[in-house]
């Protein structure tokens, strides 16, 4: 029987193994090492690895990874599972979004090149590298806060070939939820949230490593990890892991083709009021928010600048906040339709 090693792990065959790899140091001496869980098959096949909190306050990612190894019997798997519920335990720790160390987040290209005498931030993705280099397939959970609704991402303009390719949208499929096509708009939003070649599973698929990443729902605050079980599960049935069949999603996933468009922006300043649920198809020029201002008049109507959906309403801190915005604030993603 084989036995998978990466790091400090030595999984054998039809087993599970926890541990921890050390990454960074703190001032006051304490390690600060990143949870790894792999489940190694009794039979041989793809290695996954998922990550979960890549954004230190987006944890239905985290949710999800410990549900899901409750779910699998090693003994019944195919290939191998690594599973990091915390991509980044500086910033899961306190409850924030980046590293406050060095205000850089996992999210930004910390695994190609990676750089282990870097910032704290950046010698944790580069323990982590060690987990892509062995792996054949990636899911990078995030998630938003309500009102969202959960989506993929597919990121086609970066992978390394058509194989690659072809492997993401099976996967995107298999998944369940509503798929997007990732492409840099072209209305300043790259420079505001970070441009898509950034993301690890951009960054994984151009370096021939089909990644996904998957935006679930943080539901009443410890809800949604269901429908991440359920599609990492059903990824896990495509690629052959397992042999469940691939199984609806919790969700009805909206029909069509969808294209990253950009963020709405807010030009006036007050509290932010969805008038439209995100998810729904809504034709360019309709009204999706209102800014009501501090005499309870409505100050402005934002309005769809293309026939697509909202998939999160955005508060005025990533991960979380309220949703009093000032002027010019970013304050939802869009999905053109048909694009």
């Amino acid at each position: 029987m084989s036995v998978f090693e990466v790091g400090p792990f030595r999984v054998p065959a039809g087993e599970l193994r926890h541990d921890r790899l050390t990454a960074t140091m703190s001032a006051s001496g304490q390690i600060v090492g990143v949870p790894v869980s792999i489940m190694h098959g009794a039979e041989p096949g793809p290695v996954l690895l998922v990550t979960g909190a890549t954004h230190g306050t987006e944890i239905t990612g985290t949710r999800t990874l410990l549900k899901l190894i409750e779910r699998i019997d090693p003994a019944r798997l195919r290939g191998t599972l690594i599973s990091v519920p915390v991509t980044n335990p500086l910033a899961f720790d306190r409850a924030t979004y980046a590293s406050p160390e060095d205000g850089i987040h996992m999210g930004m290209p910390c695994y190609w090149p990676s750089d282990p005498a870097g910032s704290p931030t950046l010698r944790i993705g580069a323990q982590i590298r060690t987990l892509f280099d062995v792996a054949t397939h990636y899911i990078d959970l995030h998630n938003n806060a309500e009102p969202a609704v959960p989506m993929s991402m597919e990121f086609a303009d970066e992978c390394s070939s058509p194989e690659v390719r072809e492997i993401q949208r099976a996967m995107a499929e298999a998944f369940g939820i509503t798929p997007v096509l990732m492409t840099d708009p072209k209305d300043g939003t790259a420079e505001r949230v970070g441009s898509v070649e950034g993301q690890p599973a951009a960054a994984a698929s151009a370096h021939g490593i089909p990644g996904l990443m998957v935006e679930l729902l943080d539901e009443r605050g410890h809800q949604g990890y269901e429908a991440g079980v359920r599609g990492v599960l059903n990824v896990m049935s495509k690629l052959g892991m397992l042999a469940d069949p691939v199984v609806p999603q919790l969700i009805e996933r909206l029909h069509g083709s969808f294209t990253y468009h950009g963020v709405l922006t807010s030009l006036e300043s007050g509290v932010l009021f969805p008038v439209c649920e995100p998810g729904t198809v809504v034709e360019q020029g309709n009204v999706v928010a209102h800014i009501v201002g501090m005499d309870g008049s409505v100050v402005e109507e934002v309005k769809m600048p293309v026939t697509g959906f909202v998939w999160a309403f955005l508060t005025t801190a990533p991960g979380g906040g309220s949703f009093a915005v000032p002027e010019g604030h970013a304050i939802g993603f869009v999905a053109a339709a048909g694009a």
